[in-house]
């Protein structure tokens, strides 16, 4: 999974990149004329697959992994000078799977917050993005079907849709039918990506006094950025102390990272033995066959059956032997659909 993060200049998207990564990253992300994004692999904590790892002692564990995208830059349709910069940022924000807003909510240099009107900025920047390329594309359909090319009625009826809503200031991302239409995925229009808004507060500020409005389904979450990047880069001995005196519970990144799988509908499965015990990310919903092919596309295709047993019944019962003496390990067929923590055999043949 790849989550670009986004804001406004000054907003702290590179301290809540340090933050998230444990990184010392610098926030111009240049390199000479060329935009050069700040990248970094988390490690998605989940203590089933530790759990599972002290019962296996595998030569390997691996988690699943998050990629975080720190990208120098604001989007800003409004200056056409800057239009070749615009298109390198929208293409680096493209191919993430969900966006970080970061919003300011620190004074910086004399200057309040004001939490609210930044995230309306943005998010209306995205929606002037997407805006134009809807309405390059119905131009472009529309001159083709003067020639005599008649356009995709699937495709034209849904731009039209979407240039309706966004002419409204509305972003796509609440439409389930234009973010799930294969029609448009070409175009990976921004205001359509699963958002996260990261309010970015302040340490002189506490945690729940600043309000914002959000659209629905856009979800919220508040860190303290400059705190927790600076206890991301120490010691995990001492900064499991300093976040004990603070009385803060767990990580940042660990709640960020819950609320992505939240807002992306996102589940895990494990495959175990003594070579490795590994944790695999599947969308909710998604078939054992199409599971297989995460591991491997031709497990996907020789796929024959699943051995399947579920988190808490393998622990429950102390080993994968006893849980199949008591009946809890299960054959499932191609359409069976993955549920979060189960342990999957895959049974192919090539």
């Amino acid at each position: 999974m790849k989550i670009g993060i986004i804001g406004l200049s000054c907003s702290g998207k590179t301290t809540i990149f340090n933050a998230l990564t444990g990184q010392s990253a610098e926030t111009s992300a240049f390199s000479g004329a060329k935009r050069e994004p700040n990248l970094a692999e988390v490690n998605v904590p989940d203590e089933r697959l530790y759990k599972l790892s002290s019962m296996y002692n595998p030569k390997k564990t691996t988690p699943a992994k998050i990629q975080y995208v720190d990208i120098a830059g604001s989007v800003s349709s409004k200056d056409e000078k800057k239009q070749n910069e615009l298109d390198e940022l929208l293409n680096l924000l493209r191919p993430a799977d969900a966006l970080l807003h970061v919003v300011r909510n620190f004074e910086l240099a004399g200057q309040t917050p004001e939490p609210q009107k930044d995230f309306e900025a943005l998010e209306s920047e995205l929606i002037l993005t997407d805006l134009i390329t809807v309405e390059k594309r119905l131009e472009r359909l529309e001159k083709e079907s003067k020639k005599g090319k008649k356009p995709d009625p699937e495709e034209y009826e849904l731009l039209k849709k979407a240039k309706d809503l966004l002419d409204k200031g509305i972003a796509l991302r609440g439409d389930k039918e234009i973010c799930n239409s294969k029609k448009l995925r070409g175009f990976t229009f921004l205001s359509a990506k699963p958002t996260i808004v990261v309010l970015n507060t302040g340490d002189d500020l506490e945690i729940g006094a600043t309000k914002l409005e959000l659209p629905s389904p856009i979800g919220f979450i508040e860190i303290k950025g400059k705190l927790e990047m600076e206890i991301m880069q120490l010691d995990p001995e001492d900064a499991e102390i300093f976040r004990n005196d603070l009385g803060l519970d767990e990580p940042a990144t660990t709640k960020l990272i819950q609320k992505s799988y939240e807002l992306l509908g996102l589940i895990s499965f494990f495959t175990v033995g003594e070579d490795e015990v590994r944790a695999w990310t599947i969308t909710q919903g998604t078939k054992a066959q199409k599971a297989a092919g995460v591991i491997h596309s031709d497990i996907e295709k020789g796929f024959i059956r699943a051995e399947v047993v579920s988190y808490n019944d393998l622990i429950n019962a102390g080993s994968y032997h006893n849980a199949q003496k008591q009946g809890k390990v299960r054959l499932e067929g191609k359409d069976y659909i993955v549920q979060d923590g189960d342990i999957i055999q895959f049974r192919f043949n090539v």
